[in-house]
């Protein structure tokens, strides 16, 4: 019984083979794995970047909206009440008032005026 050499060598390439195969898939699963991993990092990377961003922009946003109604406060600090409109509508009242009153006047004192004019004219021509 002799020792098969080309049967032993055959086997020793097939377990090469096999081998190679599983170093081959290992390695193309970790590389997958990696590109994975690296593209993670990235997105998590540039997400914790846009995330600052809009917190900036928010920080500016809030600012600004809370700067605007500081500016309402004070504006609506400076409008008139409704008390404070119905002692000008009563103002304005009393003015019409004194107004109306001035114009009757007035106009009796264009009459008185007038008669002293005609009674005047009347002397002077008669």
């Amino acid at each position: 019984m002799g020792i098969d050499f080309v049967a032993i060598r055959w086997w020793i390439d097939f377990a090469m083979l096999l081998l190679l195969i599983a170093t081959m898939g290992f390695t193309f699963w970790d590389r997958r794995n990696k590109v994975t991993q690296e593209a993670v990092s990235k997105l998590r990377s540039d997400l914790y970047q846009e995330i600052a961003s809009m917190k900036t922009d928010l920080e500016t946003r809030r600012r600004r909206v809370d700067d605007h109604f500081g500016e309402i406060r004070t504006r609506l600090s400076d409008t008139p009440t409704r008390l404070d409109l119905s002692r000008l509508y009563e103002a304005i009242s009393e003015v019409s008032q004194v107004a109306n009153q001035l114009r009757g006047t007035v106009e009796s004192l264009q009459g008185t005026i007038s008669l002293i004019n005609q009674h005047l004219l009347e002397q002077k021509h008669g």
